[in-house]
């Protein structure tokens, strides 16, 4: 009997065990892409190209900005957008290309590293830091954070960022930049 009474006592004690350590892999996973955020935003403050490099998929970020550019989403100037004027068919292929080609040199570790520097706060009177409009888990592998930049005033457009979940860890897939970064980051060059 004191064998059975045995296995008893240590049977209640794994279910609990097991229940915490499943409770603390889930808060790590939860919690991953505000920590995954937390590092990029270092690291552009920092310069540490190399966190920049594996926390984001360069790749998948530049193809979704040369997307919306092709789409006209991003990337003209507001006040074209505006006049409604378009572009013929040569003209916005042309067009698309050399904004393709920007995409490709700009959007790298070491340009958002020096892109910080455009949108430092003290230089537009802007909060210390970014607030977040919305954040979530849009699916189990997938977190969306709408975000206002330091710039960035309460009325325009928020920043969106998408991370996913891969081989582990959590990474910046896609990137849509509202007009007025896009402008302002325009204006810098």
């Amino acid at each position: 009997m004191a064998t059975v009474a045995h296995r008893r006592t240590r049977g209640t004690r794994v279910l609990p065990a097991t229940a915490v350590a499943l409770a603390l892999l889930a808060s790590c996973y939860v919690a991953g892409p505000f920590v995954t955020l937390w590092q990029i935003a270092r690291a552009a403050e920092t310069g540490d190209l190399a966190v920049l490099q594996g926390s984001i998929d360069w790749g998948a970020v530049r193809q979704g900005l040369k997307d919306d550019i092709a789409e006209g989403v991003v990337g003209m100037p507001a006040q074209t957008l505006l006049a409604g004027n378009v572009l013929p068919p040569f003209g916005a292929g042309f067009m698309n290309g050399i904004a393709a080609t920007e995409v490709d040199r700009s959007v790298t570790p070491q340009g958002l590293w020096e892109a910080a520097d455009v949108f430092d706060p003290a230089a537009h009177g802007g909060s210390a830091r970014p607030s977040i409009v919305d954040a979530g888990f849009t699916t189990p592998t997938r977190f969306d954070l709408r975000v206002h930049l330091p710039c960035q005033g309460a009325e325009e457009p928020p920043l969106h960022l998408r991370l996913a979940f891969h081989a582990g860890s959590w990474r910046v897939v896609r990137v849509w930049v509202p007009q007025d970064l896009m402008d302002r980051a325009g204006a810098r060059t």
